[in-house]
């Protein structure tokens, strides 16, 4: 079971609000407890594009279009003017990356991915996607190395903890794997999703009634859980 592939890469496509760029938020497969996280992630992008000078929102807004229509080469075309406005901007450098990620251009997404963490070393979610694109590629052994720096910038924070046990899980270092995942659950957010990841990891080693418990749980905190409620059902069919 490719537990990376199959969970991380929809935070990686999260595409915010039409005002970030005009990308568009999808929430497939999320709790609501982290929806709750990107919502707020996405209300302080926001403000920091709504200080954007004004030449740079007008490109902001033709770039909205194209990425609407699903056109990313013209969307990175602007989004390198937007660049050589505002050549030290994270937030751009990020955008530029998500777009050579949808051309399939990996080398040129790490790198700029690499360039916003450098321009926001404490952006917690760029350190996601860093990790994630890391493990598209098969560099596993770098996507640990930034899953740990993400705990030490903040080792209070689940995610931090689900962010390695999902890497953990897909070079099936399943002990260490669960391990990571008990200390995402000591910590806040409390999330429904993170006991769904952990009964699925039990699942894959046979122990169904460990996987069980963990979907009770998961449904604990989130009783309208869709994810959760299918793995059950599939396991009483």
């Amino acid at each position: 079971m490719k537990i990376l592939k199959l969970y991380l890469f929809v935070i990686l496509s999260l595409l915010f609000s039409q005002q970030f760029f005009g990308q568009v938020m999808e929430f497939s497969d999320i709790d609501d407890v982290f929806k709750n996280e990107l919502v707020v992630e996405n209300r302080a992008l926001t403000n920091r594009i709504s200080n954007f000078p004004q030449v740079a929102k007008d490109i902001n807004s033709k770039i909205s279009i194209e990425v609407r229509q699903k056109k990313y080469k013209e969307a990175l075309l602007l989004a390198n003017k937007l660049d050589s406005i505002l050549p030290n901007n994270a937030d751009v450098k990020e955008f530029k990356a998500k777009m050579h990620m949808r051309l399939n251009d990996y080398d040129a997404a790490l790198s700029l991915f690499t360039e916003a963490i450098k321009l926001s070393p404490k952006s917690k979610w760029f350190y996601v996607n860093k990790a994630n694109l890391l493990s598209e590629m098969g560099r596993y052994e770098e996507a640990l190395v930034v899953s740990e720096t993400l705990i030490k910038i903040d080792n209070k924070w689940s995610f931090s903890y689900f962010l390695k046990a999902i890497i953990l899980a897909n070079q099936n270092r399943d002990i260490e794997s669960i391990n990571e995942f008990e200390k995402a659950i000591k910590h806040e957010p409390k999330s429904a999703m993170i006991y769904l990841r952990r009964g699925d990891l039990y699942l894959k080693l046979g122990e169904k009634k460990q996987a069980i418990s963990n979907y009770n749980e998961s449904l604990k905190i989130q009783p309208n859980y869709v994810l959760t409620k299918e793995r059950l059902k599939s396991l009483k069919e």
